[in-house]
């Protein structure tokens, strides 16, 4: 399964990396302008569909039933509320950090 992302990884890298290299780079990004919603949602689907994946594998459910697929769904939901709540802490904990520039190459006179 590593193995896989690793592949997936450095695939895109490699993509990114013909992108920026393009000479077409601009024409890349007006197509991707003109189709942002299409772009988002294909990226909503995959998301959805690689985390349900993730954590029905994860959480041995089941999908035969309908019981199994309610108990799948409250996995879900609290999974993702869970991401939601991580990120709400990282960023309160970032915000409350003392974010002061003590750079001691900085000459700043007045």
């Amino acid at each position: 399964m590593i193995l896989t992302w690793w592949i997936i990884g450095i695939i895109g890298f490699f993509l990114f990396l013909m992108l920026y290299k393009s000479q077409n780079v601009m024409a890349i990004f007006s197509l991707l302008k003109r189709n942002i919603f299409i772009v988002l949602i294909v990226a909503f689907i995959l998301f959805v569909s690689f985390s349900v994946y993730r954590v029905s594998v994860s959480h041995d459910v089941s999908f035969k039933s309908f019981d199994g697929i309610v108990g799948a769904g409250k996995v879900y939901l609290t999974w993702l509320k869970s991401i939601f709540v991580n990120l709400g802490k990282v960023t309160g904990y970032a915000v409350q950090q003392d974010w002061v520039l003590n750079n001691s190459t900085i000459n700043v006179t007045k």
